[in-house]
């Protein structure tokens, strides 16, 4: 099963935005997706029209106390085939509650390693904008990552910085999530923009997507009205850009799997 965290260190980049509506598009190409949202903004959860204020309980009870069963912590989103693990502000207080734990860098990888086999196609974790111990389970648990990056300077330093979280990782277990994809976001036509997307195509040759996901109005309509922007705006340039990021990913997946 694939573990995609959608990461990075810097705010502001479109992580949820992507990680919310490539597990729609990914649903309705019939995968089974699971979104867990790692963020105590429960941002994912308020995208998919979930109200996560008081919510109980969430993925930090699954995560620290091991009573907890998963059905009771996951809920439909709504979208056939997208359930969601939700978060709210109580994930703040996971650093503490498991701090004397020896595991518990890998809370996150054991509990889903422990989700029924054959129940997902995919889960796509949602991170939080900073390092963190939910951070290190994020990278610890995912077997791949996608970075988006918003063409600014600070978004672009916070995609070395996760770059350089996965070599430190590897040096330290031995393993680390692949790069998947680094995606360029909120694109407007300026020379700091090109500047930037210029040095993305040299950096990461490879890595970087076919699609620069422009910024858009409707998206932000979407997530305002607690949509995706396929069931807001399906003919809107942001959902068109989303649906081909989402496409991207999956293909990518399969052709790794396939060689």
């Amino acid at each position: 099963m694939r573990r995609i965290a959608f990461i990075n260190e810097k705010g502001g980049t479109c992580k949820t935005t992507l990680c919310v509506n490539v597990g729609a598009r990914l649903a309705a190409r019939g995968k089974r997706v699971l979104l867990a949202d790692l963020d105590t903004q429960g941002h994912a959860g308020k995208s998919l029209g979930l109200d996560v204020r008081g919510l109980a309980p969430t993925i930090h009870d699954w995560l620290v106390d091991a009573a907890v069963p998963f059905e009771a912590v996951v809920r439909p989103s709504g979208i056939p085939r997208l359930d969601l693990l939700p978060a709210n502000k109580e994930l703040a207080g996971f650093p503490v509650a498991v701090a004397a734990a020896s595991d518990r860098a890998e809370r996150l990888r054991e509990r889903l390693l422990a989700v029924p086999e054959g129940a997902y196609d995919l889960v796509l974790l949602d991170a939080p904008p900073s390092i963190s111990l939910v951070t290190e389970n994020v990278l610890v648990a995912a077997t791949e990552v996608v970075v988006p990056v918003a063409l600014t300077y600070l978004a672009l330093d916070g995609c070395a910085e996760i770059v350089q979280s996965l070599e430190r990782l590897r040096a330290e277990r031995g393993a680390a999530p692949a790069l998947a994809l680094v995606v360029p976001t909120l694109y407007r036509r300026t020379q700091l923009a090109e500047e930037i997307l210029a040095k993305l195509r040299e950096r990461f040759p490879a890595e970087l997507s076919r699609t620069v996901l422009g910024w858009s109005v409707k998206v932000d309509e979407a997530q305002s009205h607690g949509r995706t922007v396929f069931e807001h705006a399906p003919r809107s340039t942001g959902a068109r850009d989303l649906a081909a990021i989402a496409d991207e990913i999956l293909a990518r997946g399969e052709a790794q799997q396939a060689a």
